[in-house]
């Protein structure tokens, strides 16, 4: 079976409410594999029940960089927390963490996720299904 997403993100400021004479468009170009992220991993997780940092970890150290993570919560009650690094902060010293929660049922993209570091993902309350989709070079 073959693997497909699809994002789209558009945005309009406008002092109008008919979004007339726009202050701001934000349209990015479709993305596109000849000049664009060539490689892709897409994985069913099953998470941890644990503390932020003391899940279970998704590597990414196949990618040189990632352009964007997406992360799907597969259960209807328990919220996952992903740790991660960002790619701007790696170098500091000393390094900080990022924790982001992804409630039940919902999603998550990330668009500065050091490779290096991977992620961690660890549920609350009990063991949760999760969907991770990640690009890059």
């Amino acid at each position: 079976m073959a693997d497909y997403l699809k994002v789209e993100v558009k945005a309009t400021y406008s002092k109008k409410s008919d979004f007339s004479s726009p202050k701001v468009v934000f349209e990015p170009a479709a993305y596109n594999p000849t000049t664009g992220p060539d490689e892709y991993k897409h994985l069913e997780v099953e998470c941890d029940v644990g503390a932020a940092g003391a899940g279970t970890t998704v590597f990414l150290s196949e990618f040189a960089s990632v352009d964007q993570v997406h992360i799907k919560n597969n259960d209807a009650t328990n919220k996952i927390t992903v740790r991660f690094r960002t790619a701007a902060n790696f170098a500091a010293s000393p390094q900080t963490v990022t924790d982001l929660e992804v409630a039940a049922g919902k999603a998550a993209v990330l668009t500065d996720v050091n490779a290096a570091f991977g992620l961690d993902l660890a549920a609350t309350g009990a063991v949760v299904e999760a969907e991770v989709f990640a690009v890059g070079t």
